[in-house]
């Protein structure tokens, strides 16, 4: 099926640090989502491992996406991974006009959208994302995939072992992972963790060990859907630092601070250079 949208571009939401396992299919040939900034943009396949499923999806023109599925599963499961609930439209027109900065990475950052993903995917796909970059993170989960023979659920990571999860490249991370397996196995957080408010989630985040401010914003809002959190990396204190002179005025966006913060790091690490 063909879905129409000028907020819907692949390329971005694939190079935007939110997700780590999409593959890009260039000549037939398989690149994972790590693929630097400065690749050219391209017309090809992506294949995309989410949600227990595997979606190919093709970018047509500017605004128009061809996904490999049937009417019904857009309906019930892709519509909502790709946030098609929120109006980006209007998430863009709310910018105040005086933030320069904010209304040029709202413009350049057009077809980029948030997606809805798996919490307890995000949560083992950020605990690996500190300290490191994109290629390095989509690696680590690649590695973790050959080795659980796919995406592991958090009884197959804590089953597999320390031993088997060692040849990941992990570092210090493969005992964040094992143990963060161990507590969701314990609390089982699908039971409760979708009725909380983004305060109580990041709270109930925050407990497992290894999982700091950062990581826990960051599965809140692309875990949990939780708008309103607002991650801190290294590009966001950078871009506070250079355009705000200190906190964005994240009580100006108290809805949708989580999807301005994806425009500003996408328009800052990639959008101003091309």
């Amino acid at each position: 099926m063909v879905i129409e949208s000028d907020w819907l571009n692949l390329t971005k939401i694939a190079r935007s640090g939110q997700t780590f396992r999409w593959r890009e299919a260039v000549n037939n040939a398989a690149i994972d989502s790590g693929t630097t900034a400065d690749d050219p943009p391209s017309d090809s396949l992506y294949i995309i491992p989410a949600l227990g499923r595997e979606l190919r999806a093709r970018q047509l023109s500017p605004d128009r996406v061809e996904f490999a599925c049937s009417d019904n599963e857009w309906r019930d499961v892709w519509a909502r991974y790709f946030d098609f609930d929120a109006d980006y439209d209007a998430i863009a027109s709310s910018v105040d006009p005086d933030d320069t900065f904010l209304t040029a990475a709202c413009e350049a950052a057009r077809g980029l959208r948030m997606l809805r993903q798996d919490f307890w995917e995000t949560l083992v796909s950020f605990i690996c994302s500190q300290n490191n970059n994109i290629p390095r993170i989509t690696g680590m989960l690649n590695r973790i995939c050959g080795v659980c023979g796919g995406f592991p659920d958090a009884e197959r990571l804590r089953g597999i072992g320390r031993g088997a999860l060692s040849s990941c490249g992990l570092g210090y991370r493969l005992d964040y992972l094992v143990r963060a397996a161990e507590q969701f196995l314990s609390d089982n957080p699908d039971a409760f963790i979708h009725t909380y408010d983004y305060e109580s989630a990041r709270r109930y985040l925050l407990t497992y060990h290894g999982v700091g401010p950062k990581v826990a914003d960051c599965v809140c809002l692309y875990g949990l859907g939780l708008t309103g959190a607002f991650p801190r990396d290294v590009w966001v204190k950078r871009i506070e630092s250079k355009y705000y002179g200190g906190p964005f005025p994240i009580e100006m966006y108290p809805d949708t601070a989580g999807v301005l913060q994806l425009f500003m790091f996408w328009y800052e690490r990639i959008g101003a250079r091309t």
